[in-house]
């Protein structure tokens, strides 16, 4: 398997690609760097086609250029249910876009619940409902290579705000708990470095924090 991250720029989030026969995009940044966001996610797949852009969360940073990047790559949108109805109406409050001195593009986007599956070719990717930052925040795990990709969740030092619309304490810590239950190996998370092999240790950490 490769995950290539693109990290973020400016107030963009990190961008993931996960290749395969049927790559797969997880989170979409704010859409300001947009033409080398999609020059770079050509780079890596070459021809082949993207069946969709995975996003973790509600947030901006995230979902900012959701739309646009749907547009360029030919690829559906996906959002937990719990945070794809301000994204489908395009709500600057509700996305937090209003915070970054910005307005948010509506994007039709499916709806998830978690528990569903992508598969690249290369990679099953399970689609893991972790409220608490949001109350549609997702994870994505690949159980076969151990592999998280934490959105906001849980970062290589951290874990995602919780004072925001829909955040929650105690279920950011439940959530956090349920993926040290998972024992991943890497971590790739919304914002910052990896943590390629210590994922384990970082989401202690992220309990430790949290007063658990």
């Amino acid at each position: 398997m490769a995950v290539h991250m693109l990290p973020g720029v400016g107030y963009d989030c990190n961008i993931f690609v996960i290749t395969g026969s049927r790559p797969l995009i997880v989170d979409a940044g704010t859409g300001e760097h947009h033409a080398r966001t999609v020059d770079k996610i050509r780079k890596i797949i070459g021809d082949r086609k993207v069946q969709g852009i995975v996003l973790t969360h509600r947030h901006y940073d995230h979902v900012g250029g959701a739309a646009a990047l749907s547009r360029d790559l030919g690829a559906p949108l996906f959002a937990h249910q719990d945070d794809a109805g301000v994204i489908r109406e395009g709500s600057s409050k509700g996305t937090e876009a209003l915070m970054f001195m910005r307005r948010m593009e509506a994007a039709s986007v499916q709806n998830l619940i978690g528990g569903e599956t992508f598969t690249t070719g290369d990679h099953d990717l399970e689609v893991i409902h972790t409220p608490g930052h949001t109350a549609g925040g997702i994870c994505l795990y690949d159980r076969e290579h151990r592999i998280l990709l934490s959105g906001d969740t849980v970062f290589a030092g951290g874990v995602g705000r919780w004072d925001l619309a829909t955040g929650n304490l105690q279920e950011l810590i439940a959530s956090v708990r349920s993926l040290l239950a998972l024992e991943p190996a890497d971590l790739y998370p919304g914002h910052g470095p990896c943590a390629i092999g210590d994922a384990l240790s970082q989401i202690k950490d992220a309990l430790r924090y949290l007063g658990e």
